[in-house]
């Protein structure tokens, strides 16, 4: 089994067939807690079965309480499901990133090119592009929606710029150097 400490945040990865030897590792996670006196938060802490190869969905205790389980998890802000589908992930970015764009919409008074090309690359290409290489969408049967809508958001932020906003989107593509 592999564990994975990151900041105060301990991921533990068990091949579901090996329950015993999962039980094991449980054991001796509660024996570390009491060697170097940290406690986990029980309540905190959650299983996610991965379903893939017929996995049984075991039930796992530490300090005997049966842990939660759970079909989706977010880990350093991306989202994983149990089936490793990352369309949950990518919804995620896109509404906050719209969000952000009804904020800058109500609130951002000077909406000249320069001043909205840099809100744009600071504030709303970071949230679509996060882990971008983990869950990038490629072009193929079945992604083409999931694409439009990653691209409808940078579409709805070029329509407020002042100036370019009622040209055609690939004419205001040309114009930002997007």
């Amino acid at each position: 089994n592999v564990s994975k400490i990151f900041a105060d945040d301990l991921k533990i990865v068990f091949n579901a067939t090996e329950f015993d030897k999962n039980n094991v590792d449980l054991r001796l996670l509660e024996n570390w807690e009491e060697t170097w006196l940290l406690k986990f938060n029980i309540d905190k802490c959650k299983v996610l079965h991965i379903n893939m190869n017929d996995n049984p969905s075991n039930r796992y205790v530490l300090h005997n309480k049966v842990l939660e389980e759970t079909s989706s998890e977010t880990d350093l802000g991306v989202l994983i499901n149990e089936n490793l589908n990352w369309n949950c992930n990518i919804d995620k970015s896109i509404k906050d990133a719209n969000r952000t764009i009804a904020w800058i919409s109500r609130n951002v008074i000077a909406k000249d090119i320069d001043v909205m090309l840099k809100i744009y690359k600071s504030l709303i290409r970071p949230k679509l592009e996060y882990c971008v290489q983990l869950w990038s969408p490629t072009a193929h049967h079945g992604n083409w929606g999931t694409i439009l809508e990653l691209e409808g958001v940078q579409r709805r932020f070029t329509r407020l710029i002042n100036g370019i906003g009622t040209l055609p989107y690939s004419e205001r593509l040309d114009r930002l150097k997007l």
